[in-house]
């Protein structure tokens, strides 16, 4: 979450650090670099056998390449690549460093939505694009929410 989610939609060091000291001060233990199923001590047995429960909350690392003619030309970039290299460039630097994938002045065009396709589009909006066009699969979402879901829809 530190560098995956986009600052304007969560301050890493007010909201998300709090957050981290709160589940720690419950009894949260975060491990990080553990290589589940390959290192030993987190192998799916052990973590049976420690815990009540596994809940696999490890996002989508690996991202769905497109086969489409073209895909091999310069300026494609998968979405993480890009939230991460400029929310770390943010952090470390406030985008001094230059280490980021800049959408200064261009023409961005954004496939895919959800959240991830919605923070692409915020950042490219913030590095000052001139024009994002969203190309989206699905239809447009309802204008109210079902009766069953929990989180807010356009109004």
């Amino acid at each position: 979450m530190m560098y995956g989610v986009p600052n304007m939609k969560a301050d890493k060091f007010y909201i998300v650090q709090r957050r981290a000291n709160l589940m720690k001060e419950e009894g949260v233990k975060f491990v990080v670099n553990a290589n589940v199923g390959v290192d030993p001590l987190y192998s799916l047995d052990h973590l049976r056998a420690e815990n009540d429960a596994i809940v696999l909350a490890c996002g989508a690392t690996k991202p769905r390449d497109l086969t489409v003619p073209g895909r091999e030309l310069s300026g494609i970039h998968f979405a993480m690549e890009f939230l991460h290299a400029n929310t770390k460039s943010l952090l470390d630097s406030n985008l001094d460093d230059g280490k980021y994938i800049s959408a200064k002045d261009k023409k961005v065009v954004v496939i895919g939505g959800g959240d991830t396709g919605t923070d692409c589009i915020g950042t490219s909006i913030r590095h000052g694009c001139t024009n994002i066009i969203n190309l989206e699969l699905l239809p447009v979402p309802p204008r109210k929410r079902a009766p069953g879901n929990p989180w807010p829809q356009v109004k």
